[in-house]
């Protein structure tokens, strides 16, 4: 399946050492700062786009757009290439996705992302929520009306070391909209069923059950595999950094998709609505 791509990144490198990754649903975005640090490339950035001038040439992104201009080293006219999606704006630093890092050369594998000039870099991921702030839920938005939550649990590898993340499977192709045949084509696989794309992830050796509770008004509900939760992809007893599972999960007809739904997964709870 298209969507189910290389979710988690290796865990452990300094900033500098390695390069951050941040999390989409399916997809990764990487720091373009820090790719900058490991070309030896310098880096021009606003809130309105940015400009990397590496060895190989010049990439030219610009903010709320998937297309970027490269101009090849050498090449007497740039060329436009287009990406999965637009980059992302996060904390005063853009994340590119992962395409975009290719055209600089950049090849992100499982755990490690391998330079033009053999070199090999550690993937890191954000820095987990802070340990005094109890929080075991968030809610986010992949894009314009596409709403996502993300529930956090504990393991040996940390208080928030193992994260579930969900979004209706319907609304995906709106946040990435490259990946508009295979949306599709899993949606008349499904045969119009209301599903949930679930991406879980963990940042050490840990093991997913593949059930959670869904509530809506007085109605709670145990999705569990192998009925109401399919797995993609991945081994839900053999989670670690490398190796996520992605999974869909179907909703009881009965359940309003623009009403609020309640998600409770590991002793961690958080209410979304799939669609306004």
């Amino acid at each position: 399946m298209l969507l189910v791509a290389a979710l988690v990144c290796g865990l452990g490198a300094a900033r500098g050492d390695g390069l951050e990754v941040r999390l989409q649903g399916p997809f990764r975005f990487v720091a373009a700062n820090d790719l900058a640090l490991a070309l030896g490339a310098p880096l021009t950035s606003t809130p309105d786009g940015l400009t990397l001038r590496s060895p190989d040439g010049v990439l030219t992104v610009f903010a709320g757009a998937p297309d970027a201009i490269w101009q090849r080293r050498g090449a007497l006219t740039p060329s436009e290439v287009a990406a999965f999606a637009p980059p992302l704006w996060h904390g005063g630093r853009w994340y590119l996705p992962e395409d975009l890092a290719e055209v600089l050369g950049v090849r992100l594998e499982a755990a490690e992302a391998l330079l033009p000039d053999g070199r090999r870099l550690p993937l890191t991921l954000p820095p987990p929520p802070p340990p005094q702030v109890a929080v075991a839920s968030e809610l986010l938005e992949l894009a314009p009306a596409v709403p996502a939550l993300r529930l956090y649990a504990p393991s040996p590898a940390g208080t928030h070391a193992v994260s579930l993340l969900a979004v209706d499977l319907g609304m995906l192709a709106l946040a990435f909209p490259e990946q508009q045949a295979a949306l599709d084509a899993s949606l008349r696989e499904l045969g119009g069923e209301k599903a949930l794309f679930l991406a879980v992830t963990s940042l050490g050796p840990s093991v997913w059950e593949p059930e959670l509770y869904v509530r809506q008004g007085g109605m709670e509900v145990l999705l569990a595999a192998p009925l109401d939760v399919q797995v993609l992809e991945g081994d839900p007893g053999d989670l670690r950094p490398g190796a996520p599972v992605a999974a869909v999960a179907f909703l009881p007809g009965g359940f309003d998709l623009r009403r609020p739904i309640t998600l409770r997964w590991a002793g961690a709870s958080g209410t979304l609505t799939l669609r306004r």
